[in-house]
Formats: structure tokens, C-alpha cells, sequence
């Protein structure tokens, strides 16, 4: 694991230490001074998690229901009393009413009469809240008070029914109490009934400004809750509210009484819900702070000081896998201290992840660089020999720059090469590779085509330039069948040493590229590049999900004659595309084949047709004949489709996540 014995400079110790000391420094400054605490709280919202609801809390729902059976809105005030009268023969432990009854009418007395019960009962106070700056150790205060009349208001308890967002509009804490214009304390709305309904005290987790988080524990419509018409119902039955916490408050949407909150952003919650939500955190003290800034800076020097020895000591394989455990394990810490009560800020130490680590890899590689710069000088520039013809016709070729043309490019990739290397020397895993990419080297070159470049284990090439081949698509796709052949061979001579046997996926794609030489004036390569060429890559590595050798694409198959057998796979849609392309295996020469092979890749594409028409059970009864790797797979798709139908507009396209 630890390239302890390698020869590193005392320099490149300090140079790491240094890199790391001083990113971690700069992310300190800039999480001292609040930048991006929106996108911190947002990435924090992905922390709740679904959770119990309690029994005891039950929200008399205004909904439209009730506006419809009652009729419109503002209700007259002997209906609220009337529902009161209804609820207070349940005998609940408190009434909370999220209704501000402001304005004086002639039904004042009526509704008064009713509140006074042998329970509490909560109504609401509004107004204009100024909350401090960050960081100022000072209460909420709150001016323009909007107050029940005082016939009605002195009938019951008073809380402030304010649910002040955040800056991106996101309600995530709510005061616990506040100060009005003559320096009196206001609890909440929710804080007070709390209190009133719990049998003991507790101390509530409030920030320097009387606030308090509250722990959602879902989306709208956790709560149990019941609508207000049904209650006023001469049949209904009032036991429902014994000992129970009552609350009475909007639903409807057309009252806009909804807010976003972290469990709720697609779909609003009702203001009520987000009291009850409020409430059920007091009294089940599941309270939420954010984590010290002091520890959050400590936890940034940590994460980078292990970076930076994790560079200097470790290869770099291990240094990437240490960086990534790091990262999940922080995930991981985060969500167990958020469910302990305690928010780990996300966004700085992953940055300090993220940016120790680059740093450290640019720098770590340009310090190899140095070392092998002298190294590469002695290899000087490589060109395959049809390059090296065109150049000695057209010296001017050698200049940095490229065009446009359609030409077909192969990508090739030996499958499992870590396990073939296992229990290798590096002499005899040369040898192997040496072996193999010569011979697959040779079918590439003597089929014209341009070895592009080796990428470890893997192999690119082209066909169509320099020297043009209309034919070039064929070309390319007999080279890969010839691969396929020679490497079966190997293998049946025991080519390869201790009895090993090399297998390899082989991806061709069509289109336009722009080829040329591209790179600096001292050192460039003769290659291809765009989406043409990136989707060639692609169409390799999904030989790994169907269990194919050969694929290749729609663009390939159009410009091939009837000499080539290809059987039609799927349509996916590559990483990092959102338009599917239909994928063929190439697989082989038509007059070459027996019939029964022809035969089952004639009901393989049957079954894929029967798929894209989502007709599962008619796909799945033909595809059980079918033992290939591609048929389980599409058999297996279609099974899950049967059990979670894909969308109306589906057209049969795959979404491939991986590479």
C-alpha cells in the first residue's frame, strides 16, 4: 500500500505539507466569513430523513373540503366557535388555532365564550420580524403586532405564528420566543403549546437569536389530521381528540398558507404542518445546532494533513482510494452526528478534499514530470508508418492542427487485467503485453488503419486518414473480427504464461472526428478527437453489460455491406448523453456462421421489439430460450419494467450511468 522505500526528497515532504497547510487556510478564511451558507444549508436539507410522527398531535384541517361544505372563506366566527364546542367535547390536552381572528364583528362574544374551556387554547399573534445579523448575540424583535380583539384574545393563550425563511426561501428554524417594542417576551405559536402540553420542562437548543431548528421528520401529510367539515358533522365522533394536541389551520392551497421547507421543496407544507413539526420537536427534545465553527475548522486541518501524508507515503492508486474513503466516511460521521443532534458542515471539508487533493496530484505529477522528462526525450516522436509516408510527401503536416472527416475509430480494452496480472513479474507481464499488443498491433496496421495510441492495457486506432478509405468502416470492423479470431488462437496455444487466457471487448463507432496533429509545438500526436470518437470509447465498455466482444454502432452498421452477420443489442443513451443510439454486435462474417446462431439472434431482436412495445411477458417467454449473457440482461429489464412501468413517452432507450 505505502511507497515508504521510494526515494522522496525531503522538498517534496515539506512542498505537500505546505500545499495542503495553506488550502486548508484559505477554506478556513472563507467559512469564517459565511460565504455559501445557502448552498451549505441546502446540502444540509439532504440529511433529514423520514421519521416517526407522534400519536398525540392532530391537525383539524381546513381543506377544500370544508370550503366547499362550509362555504368561503373567512368563515363567520360562530362556525369557528361551533368547532371549537365540537373539539372541547373530546377533551383535548390543547387547542392551537392558526386563525387570526384581527378584526372585530358582531360574532366577538360568541367565539370568546367558547375558548374558555378547562384545556388551553392557543391563537395566534403576527408581525413584522427584525432578525440580526449572523453572528450578533441578540434577540428576534418583532414590531406591528397583529393580535386577536381583546374580547376574543383574552380568552385564550398568545403565541407568534411567524415562520421566518431563510435568505433562499427555505423555512428550516423558527423563534422560540421574541421581544416586542417594549422589551417583552412573545413565545411561538408552537413553543407555547409545547409547553402547555408537556408535563415537564426542558430546556429548548436555541442559536444567539432565539431560534430553534426544527427536525422534519417528512413531507406534507406525516401528521394524522382530519377535515374541519367532516368534525362539524352531527354523526362524527369526538373521541378522536381526547389527550390529544389539537391544532386547527390551513390546508387548502388556495388559502397560501404552504411553505418550503428541507423535506418539502417539490411540494409545500401547510403552515400548520410546519408548527406540528416545530411542536413534536420540543416536546421529543430532538433538537438540531450546527456544529461549532471551531471544529469545523479543526475538521478542515485534519482532512488535509491526511491528504498530504497520504501523498507523500502512499501510491497513487492508494492515495486516490484514501481520498474517496475519506469522503464517504465523512458522509457517513455526518449522518450519525445529524441523527445525534449535531449538523456537521458538508461543503468546506469536502472542499478541502477536493482541493488538497488536486493541488497535491498537479503538483505530485509535474514533480514526476521533471524526473521522466528526460526519459521521454529519448523516445522522440512516434508515428505509425502511414503518418510517417504522408509527412514525407507534405512536410508542412507536422505543423499543430487538424480537419473535419468521417472516418471509423476502434477502441479495444483487455477484460480483468488486473486479476491476469496477479502473480506476474513485471518481466513477464511485459512480455505478455508486448506479446498481445503486437499482434493486435500488426492486424491494425496491416488493414491500413492508424494505431492511434495504447492506454495501459487498451488500444485506440483508426481508419479513413491520412490516406483516404471509403471503405473504412469495413475495414475497421474485419480488423475487429480478425482480433477476435487471432486472440482465440492464442489463447487455444497457451500463449499466455501459467495457463492464462486473455479476453478483450472491442468498441467501433462511425461519424465526424477532426483528425490532425494536436498538441504543442514540442511534442504532439497524430489522433482524433469529438463526440464521434468519445462515443466509440463508450460503445467498449458496454460490452461489459451485455456480455458481448464486439459492439458497435447504428452509424457502423448503416455503412456495412451484407458480408457482415450484426445482431441488434439496444438503445442507450452513453454517460453524459441524453440521446439514445442504437448498438449491434458485430458478430462475425455472415457466410461463417451456422444457421442456429443466425436463428437466435433473429428472436433476440424479436424480443426487442416486443421490449420497446412494453409487451414484457411476450419478450420474457422468448428470451428464456435464449442463453446469452444479452438476453438475461434484457430478460431481467423486462421483468423490472413489469414491476415499475418506465414513463409514457419511453422510446426504448437505456440510460447508461457508468462508462
Amino acid at each position: 500500500m505505502f511507497n515508504v522505500g521510494m526515494d522522496k526528497k525531503s522538498r517534496l515532504a515539506f512542498t505537500s505539507l505546505g500545499i495542503a497547510g495553506l488550502a486548508a487556510l484559505l477554506l478556513s478564511l472563507l467559512f469564517w466569513t459565511g460565504a455559501l451558507g445557502s448552498l451549505e444549508s441546502r446540502f444540509e436539507d439532504k440529511l433529514f430523513l423520514e421519521g416517526e410522527i407522534r400519536s398525540d398531535i392532530l391537525i383539524v384541517a381546513i381543506d377544500d373540503q370544508s370550503l366547499q361544505a362550509i362555504g368561503r372563506w373567512p368563515w363567520d366566527r360562530s362556525v369557528v366557535a361551533g368547532l371549537v364546542e365540537r373539539i372541547a367535547t373530546g377533551r383535548p390536552r390543547v387547542l392551537g388555532i392558526d386563525i387570526n381572528f384581527s378584526e372585530p364583528t358582531n360574532q366577538d362574544q360568541v367565539l370568546a365564550a367558547a375558548l374558555v374551556q378547562d384545556f388551553p387554547v392557543v391563537l395566534p399573534v403576527e408581525g413584522v420580524l427584525e432578525i440580526p445579523e449572523a453572528g450578533a448575540r441578540q434577540a428576534i424583535t418583532v414590531t406591528k403586532l397583529l393580535a386577536p380583539v381583546s374580547e376574543i384574545a383574552s380568552s385564550a393563550e398568545l403565541g407568534l405564528t411567524n415562520t421566518p425563511p431563510d435568505s433562499d426561501g427555505i423555512v428550516r428554524r423558527l423563534p422560540v420566543k421574541v421581544v416586542d417594542a417594549d422589551g417583552n417576551f412573545i413565545k411561538s405559536f408552537g413553543a407555547r403549546i409545547a409547553e402547555l402540553a408537556s408535563a415537564e420542562r426542558g430546556v429548548v437548543r436555541i442559536d444567539e437569536h432565539n431560534q430553534a431548528i426544527v427536525n422534519f421528520s417528512g413531507g406534507p401529510g406525516l401528521f394524522a389530521s382530519v377535515s374541519a367539515g367532516e368534525v362539524l358533522k352531527k354523526e362524527f365522533d369526538s373521541k378522536i381528540f381526547e389527550n390529544k394536541i389539537v391544532l386547527i389551520g390551513a390546508t387548502a392551497p388556495d388559502l397560501h398558507d404552504t411553505w418550503l421547507t428541507p423535506t418539502a421543496k417539490s411540494e409545500p407544507m401547510p403552515g400548520i404542518e410546519v408548527h406540528a413539526s416545530f411542536i413534536q420537536t420540543i416536546i421529543d427534545k430532538n433538537f438540531l445546532a450546527a456544529a461549532s465553527p471551531f471544529l469545523t475548522v479543526v475538521i478542515i486541518f485534519a482532512l488535509a494533513l491526511l491528504l498530504a501524508l497520504s501523498s507523500i507515503f502512499a501510491r497513487l492508486r492508494w492515495h486516490i482510494l484514501l481520498t474517496l474513503a475519506g469522503g464517504i466516511f465523512y458522509i457517513v460521521a455526518a449522518v450519525i452526528c445529524f441523527d445525534l443532534g449535531t449538523i456537521l458542515n458538508i461543503i468546506y471539508p469536502f472542499a478541502a478534499l477536493i482541493a488538497v487533493f488536486t493541488t497535491l496530484s498537479i503538483y505530485r505529477y509535474l514533480h514526476e514530470e521533471r524526473e521522466k522528462r528526460e526519459v521521454r526525450r529519448a523516445f522522440g516522436y512516434y508515428l505509425s508508418p502511414h503518418v510517417i509516408e504522408e509527412v514525407l510527401k507534405d512536410p508542412k503536416k507536422l505543423s499543430l492542427g487538424g480537419e473535419k472527416k468521417e472516418l471509423t475509430v476502434l477502441f479495444s480494452d483487455i477484460r480483468g487485467f488486473t486479476a491476469l496480472s496477479e502473480g506476474l513479474s513485471p518481466e513477464e507481464l511485459t512480455r505478455l503485453m508486448n506479446k498481445y499488443l503486437s499482434e493486435m498491433t500488426r492486424l491494425v496496421l496491416s488493414s491500413d488503419g492508424v494505431l492511434d495510441k495504447y492506454i495501459g492495457d487498451a488500444l485506440m486506432a483508426f481508419w479513413g486518414a491520412p490516406l483516404p478509405e471509403p471503405r473504412h468502416a469495413e475495414r475497421a470492423c474485419r480488423t475487429a473480427l480478425l482480433m477476435i479470431k487471432k486472440l482465440d488462437d492464442l489463447n487455444r496455444s497457451a500463449a499466455w504464461p501459467g495457463g492464462r487466457e486473455i479476453a478483450i471487448g472491442i468498441g467501433i463507432n462511425t461519424g465526424g472526428m477532426v483528425v490532425g496533429n494536436m498538441g504543442s509545438a514540442e511534442r504532439f500526436d497524430y489522433t482524433v478527437l469529438g463526440d464521434a470518437v468519445n462515443l466509440g470509447s463508450r460503445s467498449e465498455g458496454l460490452n461489459k453489460e451485455y456480455g458481448t466482444r464486439i459492439i458497435i454502432t447504428e452509424f457502423t452498421k448503416a455503412a456495412l455491406s451484407e458480408g457482415f452477420f450484426t445482431r441488434e443489442i439496444d438503445r442507450v443513451a452513453v454517460k453524459g448523453k441524453k440521446e439514445g443510439v442504437k448498438i449491434f454486435e458485430l458478430v462475425g462474417f455472415t457466410g461463417d456462421l451456422p444457421a442456429a446462431q443466425k436463428q437466435s439472434a433473429a428472436e433476440y431482436e424479436k424480443a426487442l421489439g416486443l421490449y420497446r412495445n412494453k409487451k414484457w411477458d411476450e419478450a420474457i417467454g422468448l428470451l428464456g430460450a435464449l442463453d446469452d449473457p444479452a438476453s438475461k440482461n434484457l430478460a431481467a429489464r423486462c421483468g423490472q419494467f413489469k414491476k415499475f412501468p418506465p414513463p409514457d413517452d419511453w422510446d426504448g432507450t437505456w440510460i447508461m450511468e457508468t462508462k
